[in-house]
């Protein structure tokens, strides 16, 4: 099987969508020889941050030593993203055989199950295949939606995260903050020891009684684990960053940390992560602050306020709800100097986009709509019936490269761009830039 075979299997099951049971991935990993079983795991779930946490638990474990698996989700130009030892993505080929490998186990499971396998399920048993064949010991796992249900948690884990919980997923997960928690403590399980920034009382109620009913421990952010400070900090010429420095679980200091990611929600992520490895890592580890520090230091999240272009700025920013809105727009304001604020916007049909338009038209001097390629994506004409709604200024063109002309046309030499309101339309910013340096470089060697 090609590469390209193995991505167009996977196309297949895109449209079975979400579907809560453990019995069909349970039913796989069992016909696999329990893969998941082979390795320790640090599980993060929660409504934003998981990416960032999951990249950056990754890189302080890699640099105390160890062997590390990375699992997230989604992807933004490769699903071999998704599925990475040591910051290697898995190669196309290992990714074709790992699949060739299980798909006799698949359809034996589907068999098995009565139904078949989602995309997701399928990408998560190929992980653990390719995790224990590689012999990697620690594995982190970033849970694709909720917890209780989803395919990762199959796997006990030893370290468990909850960045935060807002409103997201609200057919699959619930419509109430504790509805989705109640989801999200899920993957809290016998032993485990859960790292959380969640600062809601009655949430973190919630994750107490949990706790306890599985005797498990809590780190709490801001009462076991704490910033101290963040300083940002801008050169021209040099992509923003900023200076934090964290107190962690035994009252350690990691003083100074130049973290290449900017926003308070990602010094906070940084804490969390620092936390997370420290509860994992042995004594001697956990106590060495420049370990973390060159992790930190090192750590890209692409996606995540990522600069692709400097004159006009162009920020791209995975923002996908409310709440990593909100977040976005206090970056974006506080972080970065621009004459204009042009916001590119495609947002899918299950988000809350009049509540994401809402905040993000209070900051950009125009918003201009369009559409990714997903199949979720919402229609410009319903986007635009929101801005008219809350009498945003805003421009419609449904074709993104289009789009992206009409920004720079708009926010001029001095302006600024992001682009934002789902992963996909991050994805198709990624591309489009990529495409405009190669025909550039085409037409230099000219």
């Amino acid at each position: 099987m090609k590469y390209s075979e193995a991505v167009d299997y996977l196309d297949g099951k895109v449209v079975l969508g979400v579907k809560p049971s453990l019995d069909r991935i349970r039913a796989v990993c069992r016909l696999m020889g329990n893969p998941q079983e082979e390795f320790d795991a640090v599980q993060v779930t929660g409504t934003n941050g998981k990416t960032s946490v999951s990249c950056m638990v990754s890189a302080i474990l890699q640099e105390c030593g160890y062997k590390v698996g990375l699992f997230t989700s989604p992807h933004l130009e490769t699903v071999r993203e998704r599925i990475s030892i040591n910051g290697h993505l898995i190669p196309a080929s290992r990714f074709s055989e790992t699949l060739v490998e299980i798909q006799p186990l698949i359809e034996s499971a589907e068999e098995e199950a009565g139904e078949p396998l989602t995309y997701f399920e399928v990408v998560t048993a190929m992980a653990y295949e390719y995790f224990r064949s590689s012999g990697v010991k620690i594995v982190v796992l970033e849970v694709g939606m909720g917890g209780r249900w989803d395919a990762t948690n199959v796997v006990d884990c030893d370290v468990a995260v909850i960045t935060n919980i807002g409103i997201d997923h609200v057919n699959e997960l619930g419509h109430t903050r504790e509805e989705i928690a109640s989801e999200k403590v899920g993957i809290i399980n016998e032993g485990t020891v859960l790292v959380t920034a969640e600062a809601s009382e009655g949430l973190l109620g919630m994750m107490a009684d949990r706790c306890e009913e599985v005797s498990a421990e809590m780190k709490v952010f801001g009462r076991d684990f704490r910033l101290d400070y963040m300083v940002p900090y801008r050169v021209p010429g040099e992509e923003p960053s900023q200076f934090i420095s964290v107190r962690g679980l035994e009252g350690e200091k990691f003083k100074d940390i130049k973290l290449p990611v900017i926003g308070k929600h990602q010094a906070v992520n940084a804490a969390c992560a620092i936390a997370a490895a420290q509860v994992y890592t042995d004594p001697r580890e956990r106590t060495d602050p420049e370990k973390f520090r060159r992790a930190l230091e090192k750590t890209t999240v692409p996606g995540r306020l990522e600069i692709l272009d400097e004159s006009p700025m162009v920020v791209v920013d995975g923002a996908h709800n409310v709440l990593g809105v909100e977040r976005l727009a206090v970056s974006l304001t506080g972080e970065f100097d621009y004459e204009r604020l042009v916001i590119v916007v495609a947002i899918l049909e299950d988000k809350d986009a009049r509540g994401m338009l809402k905040i993000l038209g209070a900051i950009a001097d125009e918003i201009v709509l369009t559409e990714n390629r997903s199949a979720r994506s919402a229609p410009v004409k319903r986007l635009a019936s929101f801005c008219r709604m809350e009498r945003i200024a805003h421009k419609v063109e449904p074709k993104f490269p289009a789009a992206m002309k009409l920004a720079y046309n708009i926010a001029g030499p001095d302006g600024m761009i992001c682009v934002t309101g789902s992963l996909y339309t991050v994805s198709e910013a990624r591309i489009y830039f990529r495409r405009q340096k190669a025909s550039r470089e085409m037409r230099q060697d000219r």
